[in-house]
C-alpha cells in the first residue's frame, strides 16, 4: 500500500533512503512485496495495533502499549530529524482491521521521537493520544521484562541481545502495509518471521546493531510501505520489536529490520508517565 508520507519526507531523509538501498546493493524499484503472505487478521486478533494517519490518510502502523500512548516509527512522525510534524496533522485510527472505516479515530496529544533518533537507528516514537476505552478490539501489548540474567529481577538488561531472541525465533507481524501487487489492502495483514542473531544480520545486510531485530523471510515478501510502527511480537504475544524499514525494493533478498523494544524500555518508561 502506497505511503503518503514517503512524500512529505525531507530532502535529507530521501538522502537516508539513498543511503539505505546503497547499502543493500539494491537499487530503488516499485514495492514488490507483501506482509509475509498477506494473510487477512480477525477482528479482535491484534486489538493493540493502530492506523497512523497523516492528513487523513494511513502513513504508518502503531501499537498501543497504554490507554495515552502509541509506539510508532520515528520516520512515520519526523519533519526533520527529531522534530516531529504538526499533531494537528495526525490522527490513529484503533478498535478495527478495516483502515478506512470502524473502530474509532483519536486526536493526538503529543510526539515524543526518540532523542538518538537518525539514520532510521533508534527509529522510535511515542504518540500521546486521548485516552482509550479498552475491550475486545482495543487493547494494550505487553512490554517485554528485562531480566538481570540468573537473578529474576527486573533492574538491568543483559548484555547478550541474542539470548532475548536467539537465532531462528519465530515472531508474528500485523499491518496494512503496500501488497505485491502494488496495491492498497483495506483490510489488516498478517505473517510469520523468524529473527536473525546479530551476527548474520550483520554478514547478510551489514546492520548488525543490538538496538535493532533482524528479520528473516522468504524472498518476495516482508514488510512494505505502511508496515512501519507495526508491533513484532512472539508467541506469548510481548512486544519484541516495533517494525522500521526494508533494504532497496520491498521483498528483497535481504532481512527487514525492527527497532528491539527491550532496548528501550527506560526510555518507554520515561515518556509515558
Amino acid at each position: 500500500m502506497a505511503d503518503p508520507r514517503i512524500h512529505h519526507l525531507s530532502v535529507l531523509g530521501l538522502l537516508i533512503l539513498g543511503l539505505i538501498f546503497a547499502i543493500s546493493g539494491a537499487e530503488a524499484s516499485p514495492p514488490q512485496g507483501r506482509i509475509l503472505g498477506g494473510e487477512d487478521v480477525e477482528q479482535g486478533e491484534y486489538p493493540w495495533s493502530a492506523s497512523i494517519r497523516y492528513n487523513k490518510a494511513h502513513v504508518c502502523s502503531g501499537c498501543i502499549i497504554s490507554q495515552t500512548r502509541i509506539l510508532t516509527a520515528a520516520h512515520c512522525v519526523s519533519d526533520v530529524g527529531v522534530t516531529p510534524v504538526s499533531i494537528s496533522d495526525l490522527a490513529v485510527r484503533v478498535g478495527t482491521i478495516n483502515q478506512y472505516a470502524g473502530g474509532i479515530i483519536v486526536n493526538v496529544r503529543s510526539v515524543v521521537i526518540h532523542p538518538s533518533y537518525g539514520n532510521f537507528l533508534h527509529d522510535l516514537a511515542i504518540l500521546e493520544v486521548d485516552p482509550l476505552t479498552f475491550s475486545d478490539r482495543i487493547a494494550a501489548i505487553d512490554l517485554p521484562s528485562t531480566e538481570v540474567e540468573g537473578s529474576g529481577e527486573t533492574e538491568t538488561e543483559t548484555e547478550d541481545v541474542d539470548a532475548e531472541l536467539p537465532n531462528g525465533t519465530p515472531v508474528y507481524v500485523a499491518g496494512w502495509g503496500e501488497q505485491s501487487d502494488g496495491t492498497v489492502a483495506y483490510k489488516q495483514q498478517k505473517s510469520n518471521f523468524n529473527t536473525l542473531s546479530r551476527s548474520l544480520c550483520e554478514w547478510q545486510a551489514g546492520y548488525g546493531y543490538e538496538s535493532v531485530v533482524c528479520l528473516s523471510r522468504a524472498e518476495n515478501e516482508g514488510i512494505c510501505r505502511g508496515d512501519a510502527g507495526a508491533a513484532v511480537i512472539d508467541d506469548q504475544k510481548v512486544l519484541r520489536g516495533v517494525t522500521s524499514f526494508n533494504f532497496g525494493p520491498c521483498g528483497s533478498k535481504y532481512p527487514d529490520v525492527a527497532t528491539r523494544i527491550s532496548y528501550y524500555l527506560t526510555w518507554i518508561e520515561a515518556n509515558s508517565q
